[in-house]
């Protein structure tokens, strides 16, 4: 640093001095101007305005708010309040409490007059092709509070002769007469039948053979009284019964019988709300044959339970039976139960259940069953172990009902139909009964359509499926059987019902002869076929109609029993009319 610099920053630190003063009283200066200024300005406006008035309209009105102040001290506010004198219990409120009733008018009632009753009523028709006249006759009392009896009779015969075998002429004739008694409690009803049943045994080769047709004869007579005692108490707390006592007397051309007395009884009453049932049956037989008589007496005890709900029903019991035959007393019980369950509306109900009973092979049971059976029957008594069963049934519609099952049952000493090859004549003509222990598969459906009286369709079904332990086949038993059957009313003046049967196949018992000329036994295979009906009939009038009838519209010649052919078309005609 040189000597000249030191005055040099004396002088400027002077002048910087006298700046900021100088500043300073400028500033004072013109604050003061602005002053002074505004004031004349005020009062200039002041002086001059005086006489002006302003006055702005609005519908606002200022408010100020109160001030929320937060207290000093802090304090919890518990957003739980305690309800004092609670009260615990139900307010019944209904949901229409003021519904006021619409009156309608007053209904009239007229009064309908019940349509008339004739006391008999006759129907005669005849067949041309097959000889076969046909007459129905009933005759009865009309309305009574007190009684009702009548009588119905009944005969149907045909003098057919068909290609390549015996005689095949038939009769049927049928006398009911009934009654019954009305009380104010019960009911009595009393029945006499007599059936008579004429056939031939006409399944042989007439190339190999001619018989006089009396030779081939057979006739079934049977004679059967029955009285019925029924309550109609409507007090839940007695006893309802229903009680029957029946005979019969059954005989043939061979003066071969049998005599059968058979109690049923039967009574129902309810435990508190259970349904308490109980069966008794006693059924004794006696059987005459040109060789043998032989007793059997069954007594079978069923109590059971009923329960249910609004969609549910069960009836669990349990049966038990004494069946003394051949000198021989055997006991058998079979469970019992029946369950079903309505999912929705009766359209859709499962049900399950579970079976079983003694089944009496009698001499009439047998006949009916195939009426070309051999008089010497061998009698064996088929038990019915149990039969299970699951099914689905409702309806489709208000007009469309259906049901389908499927049951599985095992049977011991199962009857079947074989033709009698040991016969001393020789035409091997009747059948013969072999009994095997069975167990049988079945699967059943059925479909109803109704439309009020004008339309009825109704179709089943059932397939079966044999399993026999000794026998080859189960003879003389088809595979399935289908029925359609139809009625259609117009106007009740034309009635049109039609029917087709189809039944399977079928097994039945030959001989064959080897190549050594040795007969044995053996299966043989017998077709399936179909059968199909046509009916009409006109109504003139309430007294007087007319019919015509087509049996076997495809005519076919088919066998439902082996060596026994049925008969082709055929039809008939004829007249129903009141005669008083």
């Amino acid at each position: 640093m040189s000597v000249l610099e030191i005055p040099k920053r004396k002088v400027e630190s002077k002048k910087g001095v006298l700046t900021k003063r100088r500043k300073r009283q400028l500033e004072w200066i013109l604050i003061l101007l602005i002053v002074l200024g505004y004031s004349v300005a005020i009062m200039a406006q002041s002086s001059g305005l005086n006489d002006l008035n302003y006055q702005a309209q609005s519908e606002f009105k200022p408010t100020i708010k109160d001030a929320l102040k937060f207290s000093d001290v802090p304090e919890i506010v518990d957003t739980v309040k305690r309800i004092q004198n609670i009260k615990y219990g139900i307010s019944s409120v209904p949901l229409f409490p003021k519904y006021q009733v619409q009156q309608i008018s007053q209904a009239k009632l007229q009064n309908e007059p019940l349509g008339k009753l004739y006391h008999s009523l006759l129907k005669v028709g005849y067949g041309p092709i097959y000889n076969m006249p046909y007459g129905e006759f009933w005759i009865g009392n009309t309305r009574s509070r007190e009684n009702n009896y009548g009588a119905h009779l009944k005969h149907f015969s045909s003098t057919a002769h068909l290609d390549g075998v015996g005689y095949g002429g038939y009769s049927d004739n049928e006398i009911n007469v009934f009654g019954k008694q009305f009380y104010k409690k019960h009911t009595l009803f009393g029945d006499f039948n007599y059936d008579r049943n004429v056939i031939h045994y006409y399944g042989y080769d007439t190339n190999l053979n001619k018989l006089e047709n009396n030779y081939i004869k057979q006739r079934y007579q049977v004679f059967e009284p029955k009285v019925r005692l029924v309550s109609h108490y409507t007090d839940s707390a007695r006893i309802n019964h229903d009680i029957t006592l029946s005979y019969y007397n059954l005989q043939n051309l061979n003066r071969e019988a049998e005599n059968n007395i058979k109690l049923k009884a039967f009574g129902s009453t309810f435990i508190n709300k259970e349904k308490l049932d109980v069966n008794l049956t006693t059924d004794f037989y006696n059987h005459k044959q040109a060789n043998d008589t032989l007793n059997d007496l069954i007594v079978s005890l069923n109590p059971s339970f009923e329960a249910g709900g609004n969609k549910w029903h069960a009836d669990i019991g349990l049966t038990g039976t004494l069946d003394n035959f051949k000198n021989k007393t055997r006991f058998y019980f079979f469970p019992k139960l029946n369950v079903f369950y309505n999912v929705y509306e009766n359209m859709i109900i499962p049900y399950a259940g579970v079976n079983g009973g003694l089944i009496k092979n009698s001499f009439r049971s047998l006949s009916r069953e195939n009426v070309f059976v051999d008089t010497t029957i061998k009698y064996t008594n088929t038990n019915n172990k149990y039969n299970a069963f699951i099914g689905l049934r409702g309806n489709l519609s208000s007009k469309t009902s259906y049901d389908a099952k499927v049951s599985y049952a095992q049977y011991d000493s199962l009857q079947f139909f074989v033709i009698n090859y040991s016969g001393i004549n020789q035409v091997y003509n009747r059948f013969s009964v072999v009994y095997d222990n069975t167990t049988l598969l079945t699967v059943s459906g059925q479909l109803k359509f109704q439309l009020k009286e004008k339309l009825n369709l109704i179709a089943r079904g059932n397939y079966y499926l044999y399993k026999t332990k000794n026998l080859t086949r189960a003879y003389q038993k088809p595979d399935f059987d289908l029925t359609f059957s139809g009625i259609y009313n117009l106007d009740s003046k034309i009635i049109i019902k039609a029917d087709i049967f189809i039944v399977g196949q079928q097994w039945a018992q030959t001989q064959i002869t080897d190549n050594n000329g040795v007969i044995t036994l053996g299966p043989k295979q017998l077709n399936g076929w179909v059968d199909a009906n046509l009916g009409a009939e006109y109504r003139y009038s309430k007294m007087l109609s007319f019919f015509v009838q087509a049996n076997n519209i495809a005519n076919q010649r088919y066998y439902r029993w082996d060596r026994y052919p049925s008969q082709r078309f055929n039809f008939m005609f004829g007249v129903t009319f009141v005669p008083f």
